[in-house]
């Protein structure tokens, strides 16, 4: 498994000195000791928090952040989403009754619904002469 913060070091080829002063500016008893350990953090059991990792991408590496931040968003073409939560036997139903219907996925299906739906609230305002007053 990866480290991040060796990885980051390494990439950067940041001595380890100044990424210590970084992060004793967020936890002053942070010391080349304890970024060792951390750079090693599956033997001890330790790691970074997100927010010390966060300031040296910041102090270090602001290209790395803003690369990561454009992959983040950036991967799915439809970013508006809506969910629900559903009890085990519903969704299991559901699930059937979606796989029988021939969508192959939930998302799929739940567009398909969402257009029809609009559709349908477009086509009854029509007829009703207007729409919401």
């Amino acid at each position: 498994m990866s480290n991040e913060l060796k990885d980051l070091r390494i990439m950067k080829q940041i001595p380890a000195k100044d990424m210590v002063a970084v992060v004793q500016e967020l936890y002053p008893k942070y010391d080349k000791t304890v970024q060792s350990k951390c750079e090693n953090g599956e033997a001890y059991g330790i790691a970074l928090q997100p927010d010390a990792l966060q300031a040296l991408y910041e102090h270090f590496a602001p290209d790395v952040l803003e690369a990561r931040a454009r992959s983040r968003h950036g991967k799915h073409r439809l970013t508006c989403k809506i969910m629900a939560r559903l009890e085990t036997d519903v969704y299991e139903a559901l699930q059937l009754l979606i796989k029988a219907d021939g969508y192959n996925t939930v998302q799929d299906w739940l567009t398909d619904v969402v257009q029809c739906y609009i559709v349908y609230c477009m086509e009854h305002q029509l007829q009703e002469g207007g729409g919401a007053e």
